[in-house]
């Protein structure tokens, strides 16, 4: 959404091409039940708190007599106490279950909300306002998603409804602004939960989409007469059980979450109050924390941003946002600072900055003027930390959970482990929520079974950077893409060589470009998922990365350690994609909408590459293992999917090179050659007295890690990549370099 416009951007047909018949991941991977999750929106004041219960004690017995009143005109008042006949017949259960369209649950959702709406307003007069406390800071009306001018209207699927901020001091509280949407509410008939479910999870994706200052959301869903209160936070989503509008008690504690969501504080809706939308002048005000390189106790620094760069259109992990900024208003049109908002994973209370990003920027950057390197080609931090709320206490996740944390860990004794931190969805979610993604999409996937957590804890950090970079798909060409894969690559390997970290998260969105003496240069970007190794380089098995870039070990969170080749792979993995997808946002988009294009004329269409991003974590390594069985196969299945366009043969060329000098280079044995493990037979020795031959199983990831191998194949990946550069240089500017 283009903040303040209402103007929705919707998701794309394309991620829309499978069913949502997939209750087995709700039900297994990320949905909790807990009665009590309204509670997490309850008011943080005593006071509040009983007005709360004052109001919905009042709205229920006002509503008790509506349903008993003559009926009124939706949005037409009688004495305050107006509701439809379609809202009449749902809470009093007249209408026989099943037998209710989605348009009249709507109508009579609708009709609630705003009774409830116009009930605050006449009765928070009869409140004690001397504190500023006793009053709705806002109030809750419905509006269809259709009057958000989606992109995609003809998807009827989308015209549902979502409940949007209203002043409390207006006139008449009849008009919301579809662009302050709270939440989505989603119907169904009765008996479609788990489709209702879906549905709220894909358009709950809108909402982080669209709105920056997003930390989690709230969400809605009714089915016949059953309600359901659902908080989508980073890890997993956790959903009430029934609330029969029929019942008194399911009425009663329904309105209770709606008057609580006009009352709590801004954060508990789910939005970032340190960072606004100034409406009037179209740009975004952001605070962000004060540690620098010199000094740790400066107060935040504010910076002003029109453009958001990266956007966090996914529905768990860090949620990560970056955006384009300048700490001078006057200059917001031309920033010179990158700010990146995203929600890692923490210890809790420890003073370990192993895993801080900011920490180890800091290192990075020391050490590497230590040793006498440029880093004008190097992100660099300017500032950074936590983000706080009301400037005194840590944005984490045990603010979002901590009325019911109690709860969701008694009701679940299976999640023993932390959940892969997957931003882009893939590998648990279905695969209409994991198919389309482009440019937009990161990830750190962590799957430490050292640390046993029900909910994992995160903490909302903030980073102001330099230089500031275009993404991958604002280059022009293949050209322009090899320069600057190269110089991250480079950059990568003196980070982990002088400095002695390891990226571990190579991907299209953590490689960004820039221009330098009017030449396009490449910057290594988003060390979230680094670690510090050791002087022989041993890094224990922990699944970190972006899934259609992870290495086939990474995705199979083997016990084989992780090293600088499976960072390799994971570049080989960015060229295919992006010689497939296309470089340019131009190129992509052409690709997205014949892909879709195809998905609507046959339901079976799978497109290139899709296996990459779509299904279980396991299913993505054996399809790419599939396509690297030898170096025909994947000619034949990646390769030949490349784009035709001028660049793209040299491209091409750069990929099987790579797949070649990394996986099946001719100069090592046939044992450090491939992807599947391999049986050698050893013979008898004459003159020993072994009577039998033995056959051992090696693994080619293992054998190539061995250090001679290891540099091998570091060097001759080195060479190749300056080899092409050198000539994507002469194509790009006419010289070499």
């Amino acid at each position: 959404m283009v903040p303040g416009s209402g103007k929705l951007s919707s998701t794309s047909s394309f991620e829309l091409w499978s069913s949502y018949g997939n209750a087995e991941w709700l039900r297994d991977k990320r949905l909790f039940l807990c009665s009590d999750i309204a509670q997490c929106a309850m008011p943080t004041t005593t006071k509040d708190c009983n007005d709360v219960e004052a109001l919905t004690a009042r709205i229920s017995a006002d509503l008790d007599v509506a349903l008993g009143a003559k009926p009124a005109d939706l949005g037409v008042l009688i004495d305050g106490l107006g509701v439809s006949e379609a809202c009449r017949e749902w809470l009093t259960g007249v209408r026989a279950s099943g037998t209710e369209s989605r348009a009249q649950v709507n109508s009579a959702h609708t009709s609630l909300i705003h009774f409830i709406a116009c009930r605050m307003k006449e009765l928070r007069n009869e409140l004690n306002v001397s504190d500023a406390t006793g009053k709705p800071k806002r109030l809750l009306l419905v509006c269809g998603s259709d009057q958000m001018q989606t992109e995609a209207s003809e998807d009827s699927s989308l015209n549902d409804l979502m409940c949007a901020i209203v002043d409390p001091s207006a006139n008449q509280p009849e008009h919301a602004n579809p662009a302050s949407a709270v939440l989505f509410v989603k119907t169904e008939k009765s008996g479609k939960q788990d489709l209702a479910y879906c549905q709220l999870i894909r358009d709950t994706r809108l909402l982080y989409a669209n709105q920056p200052n997003r930390r989690f959301a709230w969400g809605v869903t009714i089915c016949g007469t059953l309600v359901r209160v659902v908080l989508f936070e980073n890890d997993r989503m956790v959903s009430s059980k029934d609330m029969d509008v029929t019942t008194s008690a399911g009425i009663a504690a329904y309105i209770k979450f709606i008057v609580s969501l006009c009352f709590c504080e801004e954060h508990q809706l789910g939005y970032d109050p340190s960072m606004t939308w100034c409406s009037e002048n179209e740009y975004w005000i952001i605070k962000c924390p004060g540690h620098t390189p010199d000094n740790d106790d400066e107060q935040p620094a504010t910076y002003y941003a029109r453009d958001l760069v990266f956007v966090a259109d996914h529905l768990f992990g860090r949620h990560t946002r970056g955006f384009y900024a300048s700490d001078n208003l006057e200059l917001v049109d031309q920033p010179d600072t990158f700010i990146k908002d995203a929600w890692p994973h923490a210890e809790r209370g420890s003073e370990d900055t192993s895993r801080d990003e900011l920490a180890i920027l800091q290192d990075i950057v020391q050490q590497l003027k230590n040793h006498g390197i440029d880093t004008t080609d190097y992100v660099r931090p300017v500032r950074g930390g936590t983000v706080k709320l009301d400037g005194d206490h840590d944005d984490d996740t045990d603010i979002v959970l901590d009325p019911v944390v109690g709860d969701i860990e008694a009701a679940s004794p299976r999640m023993g482990t932390i959940a892969e931190d997957d931003e882009t969805d893939a590998g648990t979610l279905p695969m209409e929520l994991a198919a389309g993604r482009g440019k937009d999409d990161e990830a750190c996937a962590i799957d430490d079974s050292s640390r046993v957590e029900v909910i994992p804890y995160r903490v909302h950090r903030r980073l102001a950077l330099q230089p500031i970079g275009k993404p991958l798909y604002a280059l022009s060409s293949p050209y322009e893409l090899i320069i600057v894969l190269a110089d991250a690559m480079t950059a990568h390997s003196n980070i982990l060589n002088l400095c002695g970290y390891l990226h571990r998260d190579i991907s299209t969105n953590n490689i960004l470009a820039i221009e330098v003496d009017g030449r396009v240069r490449g910057v290594l970007i988003d060390f979230d998922c680094a670690i510090k190794v050791g002087s022989q380089r041993r890094v224990r098995a922990e699944r970190t990365g972006t899934p259609p870039f992870m290495s086939i070990n990474n995705l199979r969170n083997s016990s084989v350690e992780r090293s600088e080749l499976d960072d390799w792979e994971s570049l080989l993995y960015v060229v295919c994609w992006l010689g497939v997808h296309g470089v340019s946002e131009e190129e992509q988009s052409s690709y997205q909408a014949d892909i879709e294009k195809k998905c609507r004329t046959n339901k079976y269409y799978k497109p290139p590459l899709y296996a990459w991003e779509c299904g279980t974590f396991e299913e993505v390594a054996d399809s790419k293992e599939r396509c690297l069985t030898g170096l025909e196969r994947f000619t034949s299945s990646v390769l030949n999917h490349f784009k035709t366009e001028p660049g793209y043969d040299m491209l091409k060329e750069l990929a099987h090179e790579l797949c070649q000098w990394l996986l099946f280079n001719m100069e090592l044995d046939r044992a450090y050659r491939g992807v599947v493990k391999v049986e050698n037979f050893r013979h008898r020795r004459p003159g020993t007295r072994v009577n039998t031959n033995t056959t051992i199983v090696e693994d080619p990831f293992v054998k190539r890690l061995e250090k001679d191998a290891r540099d091998k194949i570091n060097d001759d990946l080195a060479e190749v990549m300056d080899l092409y550069k050198r000539a994507a240089v002469s194509a790009l500017y006419g010289f070499c370099q």
